[in-house]
């Protein structure tokens, strides 16, 4: 094993990659400002999460220290000088619940090393050397500045594959560094074995066995749950090890053909089921439209046409001028009322159409009229339409009139007297 291959090949590439994808998303970020504010909101709560997170570890947790499990502070201590870092990191075990798992992290300015309880229990069963392998991984990635990078580089994130590709090379990176520092690759595998079937029967598994599922469990599926994994399958690692270590094994590679059509084959059957999809409620709402036009045009006129509402009132809530102008002419009652007490004017009022209630009021409608609530000049005064008001008022309408409700117009803008009122109104309230 040699210190001029640990580096994994793509890890510079992929963080190259990254940085450039990050640095675009930032400036797209400042040149917004609400983009700025999504952007250090985000920020800030993924930041909160993870102290949170952090808060309850170094207060749960059982850190390691030289009056707590000396004998693994030790050995961390001994990695770290080895490893030439300027700190011994603060290292707590966690309850995992049967997980194998470690990891490392930074706590407001201090590096930690997170193990998990069934890894730790491996130094109480006579497992130092993959117990050393695994501090060790976690100590690189605080030596070669991967959390510090991750944040950097956390707008990559929104890029498909990206930020998962650079992840996996950071861990190959961090196993070779581990093997080489223990120097013992056998230990360095095992440990790695252990993550995928656990601390009982590792030591029973077939590591040429397990390594030859690289090539087995080569397809699309397996494939896709590994480029949006963080890390590498387990074969994949050990054999890495191997790699590094020039063993004289039989390497394995993955059926790229079989993963490329089993990709295609997968596309294919979802942007068929897509379709599919699509499809069906395409064709469902046809058929729906094709049956309810009757019951659609039935239900609004019972839910929205009141009860005596003529031709005339209809045009005037749609602000129809020229039927207006023919409901007038066909002799239409301009006075008549539907069950709520309007009368077109009234519907002219809601619908502030200036033009319809001028040819209304022209043809007689009374500008003092009212509906069973308020009167015409009040309605347009609460819906601040002071254009109407002003055309009721140019003609005669008054504005101490009281509707139904006992309220006028002036009660309505908020004065006390017409006076007040006119000054109001000729300064739009």
């Amino acid at each position: 094993m040699s210190r001029t291959n640990i580096q994994s090949d793509r890890e510079s590439i992929y963080f190259i990659l990254s940085v450039i994808f990050s640095v675009l998303i930032y400036i797209l970020a400042a040149v917004s400002i609400i983009g700025i504010g999504i952007a250090l909101t985000v920020f800030a709560f993924l930041l909160f999460a993870n102290a949170v997170m952090l808060g309850s570890i170094r207060g749960n947790g059982v850190r390691i220290h030289e009056r707590q499990f000396p004998d693994v502070y030790e050995r961390v201590q001994t990695l770290s000088a080895q490893m030439e870092l300027d700190k011994v990191p603060d290292v707590f075990v966690i309850q995992s619940e049967g997980a194998l798992n470690a990891f490392a992290t930074r706590f407001f300015g201090r590096d930690m090393v997170v193990l998990y309880s069934e890894v730790f229990e491996l130094a109480r069963e006579q497992g130092q050397a993959e117990l050393d392998f695994i501090i060790a991984h976690e100590l690189t990635h605080i030596k070669r500045r991967h959390v510090w990078k991750n944040l950097l580089i956390l707008p990559a994130g929104f890029i498909p594959f990206l930020s998962t590709a650079y992840s996996r090379s950071c861990e190959y990176t961090c196993d070779r560094q581990a093997a080489f520092e223990i120097q013992d690759a056998a230990a360095a595998k095992r440990a790695l074995t252990l993550l995928g079937i656990g601390k009982k029967t590792y030591l029973e598994v077939n590591e040429d066995a397990y390594r030859e599922q690289i090539a087995t469990e080569s397809n699309a599926i397996v494939w896709l749950s590994e480029v949006l994994s963080t890390h590498p399958r387990l074969p994949k690692r050990i054999q890495s090890i191997d790699h590094f270590n020039k063993a004289d094994v039989i390497f394995y590679q993955p059926k790229h053909g079989r993963i490329a059509l089993g990709a295609i084959a997968v596309a294919v059957v979802m942007s068929l089921a897509y379709a599919g999809v699509v499809g069906i409620f395409t064709t469902t709402a046809a058929i729906a439209n094709s049956f309810l036009p009757e019951f659609d045009d039935a239900f609004y006129d019972e839910m929205y046409t009141v009860e005596g509402e003529t031709p005339l009132m209809t045009a005037a809530a749609d602000g129809d001028l020229a039927g207006v102008e023919q409901a007038l002419a066909d002799g239409e009652d301009i006075h008549a009322k539907d069950s709520e007490g309007s009368d077109a004017l009234m519907y002219a009022i809601y619908w502030g159409d200036p033009g319809v209630i001028q040819t209304l009021v022209d043809a007689g409608a009374d500008v003092n009229t009212s509906d069973i609530y308020m009167t015409a000049l009040a309605t347009a005064i609460m819906y601040e339409d002071y254009e109407s008001a002003k055309l009721l008022i140019e003609n005669g309408a008054d504005p101490a009139f009281e509707g139904p409700e006992g309220l006028s117009a002036i009660d309505e803008m908020g004065v006390d007297s017409e006076e007040e009122f006119l000054e109001m109104l000729e300064q739009g309230y």
